[in-house]
């Protein structure tokens, strides 16, 4: 008997660590998506936007480190090619935890519209800031799409900051109604 009760408080527990877990994840999205745009930021202010000239690819390849013709022959600098890299990389790693942040809004706050929307809606505009992140390259840096691709950028971040502030607040009252 005793230890069916400690199962049951074990699971009970893991349970209910659930959603601040989650919050954890969202928060991490959140941080990771803004370093993206910090990222994106920098290597547009020191003239990188083209140093990789093809998308998805860099030279034509995933890593373009990896074959030191690339750099020497480049007009642009290790710096620049590393930053835009670097940034293209950051960027898909961001697009896995949105995703992720998205799917698990709808399995942890399945009541929650707020937080389950504000996600989705993040995942939503992922794929169209995908599309204006290779436009940007490809139409050579028009001015109209790199505005659009930031400004994409902040509302898929605004769309996480809602999640997680959301997030923070439900959690914040389901430990004081269970205290």
């Amino acid at each position: 008997m005793s230890q069916h009760s400690t199962i049951s408080d074990y699971l009970r527990k893991t349970i209910s660590e659930i959603p601040v877990k989650y919050g954890h994840i969202a928060s991490l999205t959140l941080v990771l998506t803004y370093i993206v745009m910090l990222l994106g930021a920098y290597t547009s202010a020191i003239g990188a936007g083209l140093s990789c000239p093809d998308w998805p690819a860099c030279y034509g390849t995933w890593v373009p480190f990896l074959q030191p013709g690339i750099i020497a022959n480049s007009p642009y600098s290790a710096l620049q090619i590393f930053a835009e890299w670097a940034h293209r990389g950051l960027a898909m790693t961001a697009g896995l935890f949105i995703t992720g942040t998205a799917v698990g809004a709808w399995v942890v706050y399945p009541d929650d519209s707020l937080v389950k929307w504000s996600a989705t809606t993040a995942l939503v505009l992922l794929p169209i800031q995908v599309v204006l992140g290779g436009l940007t390259v490809t139409e050579n840096l028009k001015p109209i799409i790199v505005t659009t691709h930031l400004g994409v950028a902040t509302l898929i971040l605004l769309s996480l900051l809602t999640t997680v502030l959301t997030t923070y607040v439900r959690n914040e009252r389901i430990q004081k109604s269970t205290a």
